[in-house]
């Protein structure tokens, strides 16, 4: 890819004026190839201390996967013995993606928050303004 973007300032630098530029096709590239956006990896912080953004994003996180658990378990109940491996399978990854969408670091910045950051009493208020039930 180095080498196909090189070619194209060469060629870019090397045209008169009014001359195009010649098109080159990259070879390894693939019509329909689909790349994965790089997730970036949860890093606990050195302070517990919780923004009210992430306390209400932790909220949603956790209203939604209480949701998607029952739906989950709903769709299962009623799925024949080798839709049920697939989907026990897949399980763990759905969780992880949906807790991403709501601004969490996937279940790994998930489970931070709720071990740690939740029972510091520095972030108690900020959790109630969030919304999140606190039972101490």
């Amino acid at each position: 890819m180095r080498y196909f973007v090189l070619a194209i300032v060469l060629l870019l630098i090397s045209c008169e004026d009014g001359e195009a530029p010649i098109a080159i096709e990259d070879p390894d590239a693939q019509d329909n190839e689909y790349i994965e956006p790089a997730i970036e990896q949860f890093k606990e912080p050195s302070d517990l201390k919780i923004s009210s953004k992430k306390a209400r994003n932790f909220n949603k996180a956790s209203e939604a996967l209480v949701i998607m658990g029952q739906e989950w378990a709903e769709q299962m109940s009623n799925a024949d013995n080798e839709e049920k491996l697939k989907m026990a399978a897949s399980y763990e990854k759905a969780q992880d993606d949906l807790i991403r969408k709501f601004g969490i670091q996937g279940k790994e910045e998930f489970k931070w928050i709720h071990t740690k950051a939740l029972p510091e009493s520095i972030n108690r208020d900020v959790f109630a303004r969030a919304g999140v039930w606190i039972n101490r």
